[in-house]
């Protein structure tokens, strides 16, 4: 006598589809960090490439081997500091806009 099986249900069917997402972007986040160009990174500077490539934090973790928590302070530093960096050149360089210092920097 076979085993009963479970009907296919809109529930179960989400939970696959879920899974197997989640499987498809954990292989896709695996092979960015093991791309030519970022083979040899160290994890700190791959938390934010990932992150800007839209993975969350769970799947970050799971493809550095890392605790969710680690890439949670990393991603906290690299706001803390890119809004002090933007409070320090308060948003605008009047140097960068002026045709002299551009010539200068190309010469």
């Amino acid at each position: 006598m076979s085993k009963k099986q479970r009907k296919p249900s809109p529930k179960n069917g989400n939970l696959m589809t879920a899974q197997a997402l989640q499987q498809i972007s954990n292989s896709l986040a695996y092979l960015v960090v093991n791309s030519g160009n970022l083979k040899g990174k160290k994890q700190q500077d791959l938390v934010p490439i990932l992150s800007d490539l839209g993975f969350d934090k769970k799947v970050i973790a799971t493809v550095l081997q890392a605790t969710p928590e680690t890439v949670s302070e990393r991603l906290s530093e690299l706001k803390a500091a890119k809004k002090k960096a933007k409070k320090n050149s308060n948003g605008h360089s009047e140097e960068a806009d002026q045709p002299e210092a551009i010539a200068q920097a190309s010469s």
